[in-house]
């Protein structure tokens, strides 16, 4: 496997808690703003915005609520032990980027709210690019935004569809939630531990137990 330079994360289920931000985020908080759509029809709006197609303010009012968007981002929480993974694997080199579906506006403010950006740049996200994962497009515009070989990135995805598009692209890529893959420490083991940047690190297995 190649020296990793760049780790590659998805944004929910791996950055933040929620895995299934439109389920467990974003259709409670128009339920409590009076929102009378199907969760289906949420869905649909959702995908749009998530596409660009619309502006969160757009989306808002397509739902029939007065949503405030910092009041919504502000239901997401950072996966356990984030931050110390980001400083670990920063200071020893490896560039840290973002590949999410998402509203281009939320998007922003998530990362400005948690203070990701100095520590993940760039974030291509779906509602900026026009394109959503699993398509293998969206690799393609992730890769073309880092000037990166794919063999040089890791990608973190919690959706095997996901991990399987990227590694059709040629990235290296991991399923998070898994047994081999449980929680971010195993990132930080996999990456920065005993043996290195690859320290402890097997493309099939995920990361081996230190010790």
């Amino acid at each position: 496997m190649s020296t990793i330079g760049w780790l590659v994360l998805d944004a929910m289920g791996v950055i933040y808690r929620a895995r299934d931000d439109v389920a467990e985020l974003l259709v409670p908080y128009l339920r409590d703003n009076g929102c009378r759509l199907a969760d289906a029809e949420i869905e649909d709006l959702y995908r749009d915005a998530s596409l660009g197609r619309m502006t969160s303010s757009e989306f808002w009012q397509r739902c029939g609520v007065d949503g405030n968007d910092i009041e919504y981002i502000t239901r997401h929480t950072l996966s356990p032990g984030l931050k110390g993974v980001l400083e670990d694997v920063t200071s020893r080199g490896i560039r840290v980027a973002c590949l999410s579906n998402d509203v281009s506006e939320w998007a922003a403010l998530q990362r400005d709210h948690f203070g990701l950006a100095e520590f993940i740049d760039p974030w291509c996200i779906s509602g900026d690019i026009g394109i959503r994962k699993p398509d293998a497009e969206a690799y393609r515009s992730l890769l073309s935004a880092i000037g990166a070989d794919p063999r040089e990135c890791l990608f973190v995805d919690d959706r095997r569809e996901n991990v399987d598009a990227a590694r059709s692209v040629g990235l290296e890529a991991v399923l998070f939630g898994t047994r081999h893959f449980a929680s971010l420490d195993w990132l930080r083991i996999a990456l920065v531990g005993p043996s290195g940047i690859r320290g402890g690190w097997t493309d099939t297995s995920g990361p081996q137990s230190p010790g």
